[in-house]
Formats: structure tokens, sequence, C-alpha cells
């Protein structure tokens, strides 16, 4: 049932009409949700079955957040306490200016001092106040109701409660209460993930020339060097590894006829960003099992009693940059369409701990066009200063897309497929992320892209990419354009289904509904299928007609081998059963294509330890699973290899994309001996490692988990392998006729971030074992695996 929802607003302005939609209805829009706390109580039931999971039951949506806010703190109170210093633009005040202020996450890991400016600067209290404003009760009432739990649970440590447990944080001074502005401050930071959040030193160092009499030279690609364009840069959380993999299979490609849904997210282990795994029921109304994104109120990717569905990262762009051409003389004014714009300007101070341990304001200020602010390029090239010429700025369509959790929240409430589609068209409204999803009693498998992007079709590209740049940083980072932004003809546009000015609509984005199955492994939306390609998208949409990464390659590669009955996991075709073991497999596509070839190249060695290591290769079954002896030798080959020109016999071919490129090209001399190379230099680096060189994998590779030694297998997705290091959390749900739905569950970190919780291992010694969980969803399945009954009430 599609959730309820009222007019989107342009930017800057509140929309005043409440429109009622099917399923919710609201009794107001951007109503206080909080304003009359005191006449309101809070009511949840926490139940926590195996691996101590919630199982959040409440009579309303306060209740709902409240049992939520009080689990999830009682579960990650210090992650989730010092991410809310962090949002506030808090934590020079208490730590000081210089340490980095995440381990991991979405904004990587600028200095505190940066971070503070950033989210003080983009993340701002009207910023928050405009978002919160568009949201409609129930979720207003969610987050309310989350702060009041969260708190709850707060007080009682600080009361003295729950003896042993946080103990990094529970006397800090820098725990403090929460309130609903507080967790949408959260939501509108995650909103950004795959936008401004990449670019917090860039944007916090954006400030004007000083004022000079004459015109700066304005530095040339050709004169000073190539621009410095690490792809690496421009991924979501500036680094390569943070996707997922995910299947729907439609009933012609399943055993019985019936879909079924594998999610596998490849996300944070440590930090704020990492999923808390939950169930929550408001009975006749909501019941939903799955995982957020810690500090979010609501399940993004699960199932209920109807529909199933997960994400995976997305390569449309979320942003473009624009370039503004300076009036002379100063440069915090800009010309567009022949007329002076100013630079609005915007001082911010942030209290700063001293050596001494007093504080001592730091005062910057910062700058932003009507795009959105202002960013210092100048790392990249020389070309991209801000000057008395030219300055750059950047515009966030998630900066300005206040639908996105009204969608992800309408997805829980779906009570069919066809209701799931529907949100996604309304709401338009998922920030960076794809949707596969299936439904019960419907045989069709969906992948979507339709999200939020900037309307930058292809046609506008010739009159308005920025000369010699644009087209360089078009080529370094497909789908990126910078554009000029002296003439409005430059400015996004918006299509007639557009959910929201300067957005495409949904017939411009890519959908695919079939009875066949859709994958995606973070390649573009383009072979979702590979029998049924998604063609004629805009370039900032993603590449088509591409070589694929290994990963996908692979993820592909099983589904051919599933359905055609070829990979010993018995009948053709995908059940929950053979799924669960094919996406555990560990297989590792590098080696499949190329260790055959590779090995008589470079065999018998030229010394002992690579005579040992070309028999442990020899020996190795080509995965990564925890008993298998070498995959750690073909890793440190593979590295030193991968990129090596022309090292294909056959090269990538968009008519067989899944199978090309493949072979060693043992014809190329410089491939031979780049080959020879890189194995001496790998065999040496595991020697000089000291792990053995016939050394297992549970030998060496452990989980990355504070205070634990527990081994995992699986590898990196450039290795060719599916299961990668970075699984977190997994679902196989299908819906069995007659019977409620079916899923089976790993949250491979963990509910908990607290060392002295009785759930802190549990679940990754589970997954290290391949053990999945059947997830309790009924009533009765839920008192099978009860393991404690908390009663809350205020």
């Amino acid at each position: 049932m599609p959730f309820s929802d009222f007019s989107l607003r342009y930017r800057g302005g509140l929309s005043a009409a409440c429109v009622l939609s099917v399923a919710v209805a609201l009794s107001g829009c951007g109503s206080d949700s909080s304003s009359n706390r005191s006449s309101v109580s809070y009511n949840a039931t926490i139940e926590r079955t195996t691996q101590g999971i919630p199982h959040i039951t409440a009579d309303d949506y306060r209740g709902l957040g409240y049992g939520h806010g009080y689990a999830i703190a009682e579960d990650n109170l210090c992650v989730l306490a010092d991410a809310y210093v962090t949002f506030r633009g808090e934590r020079s005040q208490y730590f000081g200016p210089d340490e980095p202020a995440a381990v991991m996450g979405t904004f990587g890991s600028p200095s505190n001092l940066e971070a503070d400016f950033f989210f003080r600067f983009v993340v701002n209290d009207q910023q928050v106040e405009d978002f919160m404003a568009e949201q409609p009760r129930e979720m207003r009432d969610l987050s309310d109701g989350f702060a009041v739990g969260y708190n709850r649970y707060l007080n009682e440590i600080q009361a003295g409660q729950h003896t042993g447990r946080h103990a990094d944080c529970r006397d800090a001074e820098w725990l403090g209460e929460i309130d609903e502005k507080a967790v949408f401050r959260r939501l509108v930071a995650l909103n950004l993930a795959a936008s401004s959040a990449n670019w917090v030193e860039e944007i916090t160092a954006a400030a004007p020339p000083s004022a000079a009499p004459l015109r700066l030279r304005n530095p040339s690609l050709e004169s000073d060097g190539e621009i410095n364009l690490d792809p690496e840069r421009f991924q979501l959380g500036r680094q390569f590894g943070i996707g997922s993999n995910t299947y729907a299979f439609g009933g012609e490609a399943t055993q019985n006829g019936r879909s079924l849904n594998f999610g596998n997210p490849h996300w944070y282990l440590e930090g704020v960003d990492r999923f808390y795994q939950m169930h929550m029921t408001l009975p006749g109304k909501l019941d939903v099992a799955g995982v957020s994104i810690m500090g979010a109120p609501m399940v993004l990717l699960g199932f209920n009693n109807n529909v199933s569905w997960s994400h995976t990262v997305s390569t449309a762009r979320r942003f473009t940059l624009y370039r503004l051409a300076l009036k002379d003389g100063d440069p915090t004014t800009y010309i567009k369409d022949g007329a002076e714009q100013p630079l609005q300007e915007e001082t911010i101070t942030v209290q700063v701990l001293q050596e001494d341990g007093s504080l001592a304001p730091v005062s910057r200020t910062l700058y932003r066009s009507e795009y959105g602010p202002m960013i210092n390029l100048s790392s990249l090239h020389p070309a991209l200063a801000w000057d008395t010429n030219q300055a750059f700025t950047l515009r966030d369509v998630n900066l300005e897309n206040t639908r996105s959790f009204k969608n992800f929240f309408a997805f829980g409430h779906a009570g069919s497929l066809d209701e799931f589609v529907a949100s996604i068209k309304q709401y338009v409204g998922i920030p960076w992320v794809n949707t596969s999803a299936i439904g019960r009693d419907d045989e069709r498998a969906l992948y979507s892209d339709i999200t939020a992007v900037p309307n930058v079709p292809d046609s506008m590209l010739a009159g308005c990419l920025v000369p010699t740049l644009g087209p360089v940083i078009l080529q370094a980072v497909p789908g990126l354009p910078l554009l000029d932004g002296s003439r409005s003809e430059c400015d996004w546009k918006t299509d007639s289904d557009s959910a929201a000015p300067g957005t495409f609509g949904p017939a411009n984005l890519p959908v695919l509904l079939t009875t066949d199955y859709i994958a995606n492994m973070n390649d573009s939306y383009w072979l979702s299928n590979p029998d049924q390609p998604l063609t004629g998208y805009a370039g900032i949409m993603g590449q088509e007609d591409y070589e694929q990464s290994l990963r996908t390659r692979m993820g592909h590669m099983m589904v051919e081998d599933r359905k055609a009955g070829t990979d010993d996991l018995g009948t053709a075709g995908a059940s929950s059963e053979t799924v669960r073991e094919m996406v555990l497999n560990s297989r590792n596509l590098s080696a499949e294509l190329l260790k055959a070839e590779v090995l008589p190249l470079v065999c018998p060695g030229d010394t002992v330890d690579e005579d040992t290591a070309c028999t442990v290769l020899t020996t190795w079954d080509n995965t990564g699973n925890l008993d298998a002896a070498g995959a750690h030798i073909w890793n440190a080959f593979w590295l030193k290899i991968r990129d090596q020109d022309e090292l294909y016999a056959n090269p990538f071919k968009a008519e067989d994309p899944i199978h090309t490129p493949n072979g060693l090209n043992i014809g190329n001399a410089d491939v031979v001996a780049a080959v020879e190379a890189a194995f001496s230099e790998a065999v040496q680096d595991v020697v000089d490692s000291g792990v053995a060189l016939d050394a297992k994998v549970r030998d060496w590779q452990k989980y990355a988990k504070a205070g634990t030694d527990i081994p995992q297998f699986g590898g990196e997705g450039y290795e060719g392998y599916f299961t990668v290091l970075r699984n977190t959390y997994m679902h196989v749900v299908d819906f069995p006729e007659g019977e409620p739905v079916r899923a089976y569950t790993m949250l491979t970190h963990a509910v908990t971030t607290d060392p002295a919780s009785p759930y802190y291992s549990e679940a990754t010694e589970d997954y290290a074992e391949k053990k999945w969980l059947e997830f309790p969803f009924t009533e009765e399945q839920i008192k099978q695996q009860s393991i404690s009954i908390t009663e809350l009430s205020e």
C-alpha cells in the first residue's frame, strides 16, 4: 500500500496543501510531533531472538520508534552517541581538531575540524528543518519515538544501570540526549553519501582568492600537466569495495515457478553507517523486517509478508559541478545571464579543544551559490582553482531530496510488487541505490534505478559542458559533467513526470520487470539481465556497452550455471537452498579464467619458494573457502598483474559481455614477461609477510572485528569473488504458497558494537561457519527463538 504523502516542495519553499494517498491517512503535514510530548505516551515491547535480533511491537508509530531507539541504544550506544556529536559539528570541542572524525563511513575520514565545518554548513539547522517539514506525521512520530527511546536507555546508563555495558562512553561528557531534530539530521547526512559527503574538505576549504589588481592567468591542462582524477576518489565513501550484490529470480528461473530475492550489501563493518537488523510490527498497519543503517528509524532493506527487496550502490551521479564566471574585481560575485549574482556568505564558529584543556573559537567563512556549496578543486588541477576569473560550485540532487525516506518507509508498507513499484514511481526519492524486488504470488522480478538523478540529458552537453575541462573530467569520470554556470539554459531540466524540479522522471530512468532474473553487482543498469539489456539512458546514469567487473561476471555466470543445473547443486533452477549455497561458494573468477595458463609460464620456479608456490597453486581449488590453500598467493600475484595492458588474448566484446575478456595473451612477450615478474614478486611478498605459502585461508584471513579472532572466507571483488570480504547483511527470501514469508538471513557483524553484549560474536561466528539464520517472522516462530522480552512504557 502506498504510503501517504503530500505535495513536493520546490527549493526554498514549502507546499501548502496535503495530498491524501491510498493507505495511511494523515492528520497533518509537517506538524511538530514533539510539541505535545507531555500529553502523549510511549509504549513498546522488545522481544529478542537468536543473535539478539530485536522484534519491536507497538500500538502506534511513536511506540514503534520508541522501541527501536531503546533497542539500538542498548546495542550501540557509544557508536551512535559519537555520531550525534559528529552530525552536530561538535567533534573539535570534545576530541580536538586533528584526529579523524570517523574510522570508516560514507563521508570518509576528514579531520574533526573539517567535519565540524561541513556539518554546520551543509547539514545545517535550516536544511534539517526544511527536510522535517516535508515529512508526514507517521514519519515524525516514528522519529520522535526513536529519540525518546534512545534517551531512556542513555539516562539509565548515566544513572548507573546496566553495569559493565558501554565502557567506552558511559561516563563521557559528550554523551547526551537527542531530539527528533537529531534523528532527521542523521537522515539528511545519510542522503548525501554519494554526493556532498564525498567532498567534505573541498567544501570546507573553498574560499575566494585575495583581491588582486590584475586578472590571474587561468592555467591550462596542456601547460600544467594532466588532471589528477583518481577514479576511487569519486566512489561512495571515497573508496572502492563499498557496494553490494543482489538477485531477484522470476518464476521462469526458479525450480517452483515462484519468485525469490537475494540481498547482499557490502557495507561498513564499523562506525555509524553499519547495518542494524530488526523486526517492526504495528498490528494492522506494518509488519516489516530487515536492516536499517544505524540511526535511521525505519527498515531500509528487507521484507514483509508480501514483498522482499534489496539494494546495490548505483552508478548514477547524484551531483554535477558548475563553473561560475566571476565579476571583474570581485571573486564573490558571479555573472549569470548577464546579471550579477553575489555568493551567499556564512561565517561559522567552532569551539576547539586546546592542549591545556581550554576551548578556543575557530571561525571560517564559507560560501554558496544558487546551486549549492562552493567547492575547492585545486587539488585535482590548478586549472580548477577559485581565482579572479572563475569559481566552482556543486549542485547536489539529494540536498533537495525530501522524498528519500518516505520512499523507503513506503516499501515496508507495500502489499504487493505492483504497490512497491508504484511507490518508486510516486516518490522517485531513493537517493543512491538500485533496487531489486519480488512479490508474493507474482512471477516477476524487478530491477529499478528509478532514483533521484540530476536531469542532465546527453543533448545538453554539447552546449553546456565547460570547454577543455569538461570533456577531460567526463572521460576520466564517466557521467560527471562540469557545466557552464553562466547561463540558465545549462540548469538541470525537468520532465513532465518529474517528482521534483531538476530531476529525471520515471519514464527516463532504467527499470526492468521480467519473469527471468535480474542481478546487479555495482556495474550499471545495462546488464541487469544480459538477455534483456537496458539501453538509451543519459550518460549521467552510467555506462553501456562496457567491460564488466569480474564480480559482475561471476554473479551472472553463477546464475547461468544454476539455471542449467551444471554447478553440482542438483536440479536446475534457483531455490532458497541452492541460492544460499551458491552465493557463499567463494569462487575466484580471475583464477578460473587464467590460472591454468599462468602456471606453465612460471613453473617450475626459479627458487625453492617459487616451486612451493607452484605446488600449492596447482592443487588450490580456486576458491577463498576457509580450508583452501593458495588463495593468498594468487591474490598477491593478481594485484600486480591485473592492470597489465593486453593481458587477455580475447578482448571484451559487447555482444558477449559476461564471457569476455578471457584467455591469457601468451603471444605477447610483454605480457609473458610481466606475468613472470609478477609471480616472482608475489611469492616474495608472501614469504616476507610471514604467512606460510601453504597456509589455508582460515590461518591468515580474519574478520575485522575488534577483540575477535574469527576466520573469514571470500576475497575481493576485483579478484573475481562474488563472495566478498565486506559482506555485512544477507537475506534469501521467498513466499511459499499458502505460508508466511520465508527468510534466511546473516548479519555478519552482529547487532551490537559493545564487546560486553552477549550478542557480540555469535552472528560473526555463524557467518564463518556459513550458518544461515532462519528468521522468525510470525508470533509462533518468534516464541520458539525467544531469548528475552522487555516491556517499555512512559
